[in-house]
């Protein structure tokens, strides 16, 4: 039996282990993409999470971000503590690793193991025009056999995260469900973008890509969205045609997905004040409406 196999079996036998003893009927973590409150330092964005009723950050790492890769060993163990502080966590982190020769990649993978941490979103890969598809399947592949070798020596999880469009690896999540078969590592899986699913799959397809991916499924994001003529327009959530609820529901039952969701808010926000308002309707519509209609209790 090849690796693949009996990995991705593996990691069936756990998601159908979980759904038995009832592991998963707890809602997954509840976090927000800190992108989006790039604005609040460490105190202030802990303390304004606890408030928003967050469980925990997705905490960019990345240049930019809320902490720099160069400077991961200082910042990433403050902002940590600091939402440790106030009783929340920071189960993923998102940085831009694509391939094991990232100089960055050792010291953020280690001190991500030492402050707890399991879960980082790696960066993306595009399409060129001028090589077949499946070469550029089997390279980008390669590449991130250097990240996932040094995920297992760390013990994290690395997800990648599908972003729709026509030059965007992943987009039509089949290529990525080949790069996970052919790794065949648990430390590898998806950070499934419900948003970005639905753009490419609206009509339906969207439920069949969910359950082609739910055994990868590490972690996911959720956005929502209307089309605008052929292309979409993001809007808050709840206010879309994407069926969050539906898609974590065939996590749930058929993987055992546990989380965490990260929440994403794509659509234009004029001040920092509708930020923080537009991060509380979200997360009181997950809550009491995307988590209870998947089958999750609160």
């Amino acid at each position: 039996m090849s690796r693949c196999l009996t990995t991705a079996a593996a990691v069936s036998i756990v998601g159908a282990q979980r759904v038995a003893t009832g592991e998963t009927s707890g809602a997954p973590p509840l976090c927000v993409f800190s992108k989006h409150l790039q604005f609040l330092d460490y105190s202030s964005l802990a303390r304004t999470c606890r408030e928003l009723g967050l469980d925990g950050v997705d905490l960019t790492v990345r240049q930019g971000g809320h902490v720099h890769p160069e400077r991961v060993d200082r910042e990433l163990r403050e902002a940590v503590t600091a939402m440790r502080a106030e009783g929340l966590e920071v189960p993923m982190i998102t940085t831009t690793f694509k391939s094991g020769g990232d100089e960055y990649l050792r010291p953020v993978l280690e001190t991500a193991k030492q402050c707890g941490i399991t879960y980082f979103r790696v960066g993306g890969h595009q399409y060129g025009s001028g090589l077949p598809v499946m070469e550029q399947v089997a390279a980008f592949t390669q590449e991130m056999r250097g990240v996932v070798s040094m995920a297992e020596e760390t013990g994290l999880v690395a997800g990648y995260h599908n972003h729709s469009g026509k030059d965007n690896f992943g987009a039509p999540l089949w290529d990525l469900h080949r790069m996970y078969e052919t790794i065949g590592s648990i430390h590898l899986g998806s950070n499934f973008d419900v948003g970005h699913a639905t753009v490419e799959g609206a009509y339906g397809d969207w439920e069949i890509t969910a359950r082609l991916m739910a055994p990868w499924v590490r972690m996911a994001a959720v956005k929502d969205f209307v089309f605008d003529g052929n292309k979409p327009r993001w809007v808050p959530l709840g206010e879309g045609i994407v069926d969050t609820a539906g898609c974590l529901r065939i996590f749930r039952e058929q993987a055992g997905f546990a989380g965490p969701v990260s929440l994403h808010f794509e659509y234009e926000v004029r001040s920092h004040d509708q930020m923080l308002e537009e991060v509380a309707k979200a997360v009181k519509h997950m809550r009491e409406k995307v988590y209870r209609d998947a089958g999750y209790t609160c």
